[in-house]
């Protein structure tokens, strides 16, 4: 087998180093992970410091730490770093590779782990205090107007009035594309006949909104007169999706618990925002797609900049991609912790969803989504010529889509084995550049790998490739993937695994075991044994 990359395999650092001592931990990252990781866990752990890679905080103190710079590094002596950050995916190779730290003695924290960790009377606390959202929002009344009186007297935290986006036509000022048919493909899973089901696709619309506070993790909009309007997925049944996200605290049907703050002025601007800054699946099927619609703006927002998320220029594939598409507008870069007050905001209701969180169980259906085959049609054919000059001698027929040991840690090199008489390239998407990426999806005949954002790529893949994807069972209809697979044209098979949690939090970064018998009778019958050099 041919590898892109070394193989990566962590384990488990035990809490204590010998009898009765606890271990010694660096925690990288002085945020709200860093801070939350050292609240809930100092018991837990012997915390010797932390390390940032800011250096305005280098050398301040944290709790009463010491804050390191990552340069310090060898010359201190720990069990375990714990990255508690959004930017892990960089953190982590800036350490076992640049700084040459043991894979074995990194570890990455989640903010959804701090649940299960912590005593059972603080895990009482924090449901008590989620019933207490959920009664100050679900409707007005004398009960519910006292607990917010009592507890949000703070003048940052509101309680105001939820309009949803697809119910305020008050501020439609244009529609780019009418609702119509659609479908939604479930995960196929082994041995079961999952067909698609209909749905109406919602409309593309334009809004327009004068003096709304945005964040550009956020699809709501705090309005002057104490409304909020929020857009929702308005295919889905559930009424415990979860859009909470930057300055929204918690909403219900009706009612939503924001954070107001000082936000920045702008004047104007075309907000181009999604869900999640670190996710490459809703960046590109969810945020790109938007801009496909701003060559077709009417003539009186000809001068109207686009309010994006730096982070769509500080991640390489997502900057090179919006180059792609070739957007003739001037773009401002939010900070992803701002909130902005706009004058004069567009806004562009999302030609492609997904729910992005529940509030308690998952509850996935194929309708908790949907995607249009217009938008991955526009998307692809924009991205394909990135890898024009690409030659096909140098690209793998054969994909595994291998996963660093990040989050959801599971028997990789036992699947790798598997793999090896069947002539697989594995792959590591995060290290290759865009225009690498579009070429070997494109080029693949078989693609084969656990459920994750590398799986966006399906855009690019060719008609009648094989897939075989595995993913949580408690994910249930989960139908991002399936979904591309179908639009494309690629057979795409799944296998489940159980986590033995059904929070939607929980299950990005629990571990778990894919069964191999599963994986290796799929090989059996859908392909033959073939050397690496024969499928090039």
């Amino acid at each position: 087998m041919t590898i892109y990359h070394r193989q990566h395999q962590q384990d488990e650092v035990n809490v204590s180093t010998g009898f009765g001592q606890k271990a010694r931990v660096l925690i990288f990252g002085t945020g709200a992970g860093g801070v939350n990781f050292y609240k809930y866990n100092r018991r837990r752990y012997r915390v010797i410091g932390f390390v940032d890679n800011n250096q305005q905080k280098q050398g301040q103190r944290l709790f009463g730490k010491l804050i390191h710079a990552p340069q310090q590094l060898s010359s201190l002596a720990f069990d375990k770093i714990i990255i508690a950050s959004d930017y892990y995916r960089e953190i982590h190779p800036q350490l076992t590779e640049k700084l040459a730290i043991n894979e074995q003695k990194v570890e990455v924290f989640h903010g959804a782990q701090i649940s299960s960790q912590l005593p059972w009377f603080q895990r009482i606390g924090k449901r008590l205090e989620q019933l207490g959202y959920e009664r100050l929002c679900r409707k007005p009344g004398l009960i519910s107007d006292l607990l917010y009186r009592l507890f949000f007297r703070r003048q940052d935290t509101r309680r105001l009035a939820l309009r949803w986006l697809d119910e305020s036509d008050e501020h439609k000022v244009h529609v780019f594309r009418p609702s119509q048919p659609g479908t939604s493909q479930p995960p196929r899973f082994l041995h079961q006949s999952t067909p698609a089901i209909t749905l109406e696709l919602p409309e593309i619309a334009l809004y327009h909104f004068r003096q709304g506070q945005v964040c550009s993790v956020s699809r709501s909009v705090i309005l002057p007169g104490g409304q909020l309007v929020l857009e929702r997925v308005p295919t889905a049944k559930s009424l415990h999706a979860d859009y909470s996200a930057a300055h929204l605290l918690y909403h219900g049907q009706r009612l939503a618990l924001v954070r107001t703050g000082k936000p920045v002025e702008l004047e104007k601007g075309l907000l181009i925002s999604g869900c999640n800054e670190q996710n490459y699946y809703h960046w590109t099927v969810e945020v790109l797609s938007q801009l496909q619609f701003v060559a077709e703006l009417p003539p009186q927002y000809a001068d109207y900049p686009l309010l994006i998320s730096k982070s769509s220029q500080n991640i390489p594939s997502i900057k090179a991609l919006i180059e792609a598409i070739g957007v003739d507008r001037p773009l401002v870069l939010l900070e992803n912790i701002t909130s902005y007050q706009v004058a004069d905001l567009l806004l562009i209701s999302a030609p492609n969803n997904m729910i992005p969180n529940f509030k308690g169980p998952a509850q996935n259906s194929a309708s908790s989504g949907f995607v249009r085959p217009e938008s991955i049609n526009f998307l692809r054919e924009k991205a394909l010529h990135l890898a024009r000059d690409i030659p096909i001698s140098e690209l793998p027929k054969r994909v595994f889509l291998a996963r660093k040991g990040f989050l959801r840690h599971y028997n990789q090199a036992e699947i790798l084995k598997l793999l090896e008489p069947y002539g697989f390239t594995c792959v590591y998407m995060e290290e290759q550049d865009i225009n690498h990426q579009v070429a070997i999806m494109a080029n693949a005949e078989v693609i084969i790998g656990p459920t994750g954002a590398a799986w966006t790529n399906l855009i690019f893949a060719s008609k009648n490739a094989r897939a075989l994807c595995w993913m949580a069972e408690e994910y249930a209809e989960l139908s991002c993937f399936s979904n591309l697979a179908a639009i494309v044209g690629v057979e795409m098979d799944y296998i489940a695994y159980r986590v033995g949690s059904t929070d939607s939090r929980e299950l990005y970064y629990r571990n778990y075991r894919v069964d191999a018998k599963s994986v290796e009778n799929w090989l059996q019958q859908h392909l033959s044994k073939r050397l690496e050099k024969e499928t090039r």
